[in-house]
């Protein structure tokens, strides 16, 4: 065998190694590759045009009793004397700062608070996300999130990164990190979102994410408190989280007495899916099927990417009368930065389990 025959065949087994890599890491990379053009103005406005002509369903119609979990005493004595007020999408359009599409919010269509966001019901069929502060040091800011701050072009706009540029000209070095790392936060939810969304396309709610403003009432004063945060809002869904299922639930808190300052509870259900009435079998085995794709897929992530799906409870619903399986909130985390010590070397497998019990009660063979 000559040297040139040698080469040939070191490059084509170094290109085959490399086609391999590529194949086992489409979780990632190919939502890299596809993540502005999947949020175009032109298909969201189109997806979310008719729910902003409907009126939001009463609060009896949402999924309320385990809905979200909500604000301590000391935030909410907080939230009535600084009550919310209204926010805008804010934008670069004629050289300046553009704020546009007036969403009113207040403490009465306060939903819930989730782990990194509070949640408004809009007077449309909308919900609003604003994101929690948080530091560069969170969990959430794990490998994805350093996707985000490398090629940061991929995840935001040309608009976006302009607003950056504008808003940071008068600002100190202080201040300019802490809005570009808003702003590459914003980039990290869109990462999140498509790739749950390549993946299980038909159950994810479509999802808007923007930069926002908003805006707080001062007490005794006409005036506002504003505040520049990431955003998204969805469509607003009538029916019941997995949560809501269960007839039974017994509160898991962390063992360290410190985690249990920061870590929500975790629960041990059991579940009767017939306290919501007679269920036709093939709708309790359509759900089942996208429960097997959702455990599969989040299975897949973590043994492939060593990235972690927060499935848990009050981020899956069934819409109701549709009876139809939704993920609307699509949080990854690195493997090692989602296991807060508890002893748990397989961390998606505590999320896996409540939902093969909630599967159990179905009674299908």
């Amino acid at each position: 065998m000559d040297l040139k025959e040698i080469i040939i065949r070191v490059r084509s087994r170094i290109k085959k190694a490399k086609k391999e890599l590529e194949e086992k890491n489409f979780l990632t990379t190919h939502a890299i590759k596809n993540i502005i053009d999947s949020f175009s103005e032109d298909w969201i406005e189109k997806t979310l045009q008719k729910a902003k002509e409907t009126l939001a369903p009463s609060l009896d119609e949402i999924p309320f009793d385990f809905q979200l979990r909500q604000s301590s005493w000391i935030r909410k004595l907080y939230e009535r004397i600084f009550p919310v007020s209204h926010a805008f999408r804010i934008s670069y359009r004629y050289g300046r700062e553009y704020l546009d599409e007036y969403m009113p919010i207040s403490n009465d269509t306060f939903l819930g608070r989730g782990s990194y966001k509070f949640v408004y019901a809009l007077p449309w069929k909308m919900v609003i996300k604003i994101s929690k502060s948080i530091l560069p040091s969170d969990p959430l800011c794990g490998s994805l999130f350093k996707d985000v701050q490398k090629q940061p072009e991929r995840f935001l706009t040309r608009e976006e990164l302009a607003l950056y540029e504008y808003l940071s000209k008068k600002m100190i070095k202080l201040q300019r990190e802490h809005l570009w790392f808003k702003f590459l936060r914003l980039g990290l939810e869109r990462y999140h979102y498509v790739i749950v969304k390549e993946n299980l396309p038909d159950l994810v709610i479509p999802t808007r994410f923007f930069m926002g403003m908003r805006y707080r009432n001062k007490p005794f004063s006409n005036n506002h408190i504003e505040s520049i945060r990431p955003m998204d809002v969805q469509l607003m869904l009538t029916g019941k989280h997995l949560k809501e299922f269960a007839k039974a639930g017994k509160k898991i808190q962390p063992k360290s007495k410190f985690l249990q300052l920061f870590k929500p509870p975790t629960y041990q259900f059991t579940f009767d899916i017939g306290s919501f009435g007679h269920i036709k079998k093939k709708v309790l085995i359509k759900i089942k099927e996208d429960l097997l794709r959702l455990i599969r897929f989040t299975e897949r992530l973590a043994k492939e990417e060593k990235l972690i799906l927060d499935i848990h409870t009050e981020n899956l619903i069934i819409t109701i009368p549709e009876f139809e399986l939704k993920l609307f909130d699509f949080h990854i985390f690195d493997e090692h930065l989602y296991d807060y010590g508890d002893g748990i070397l397989n961390p998606e497998k505590e999320h896996i389990e409540v939902i093969e019990k909630f599967i159990e009660s179905f009674g299908l063979e």
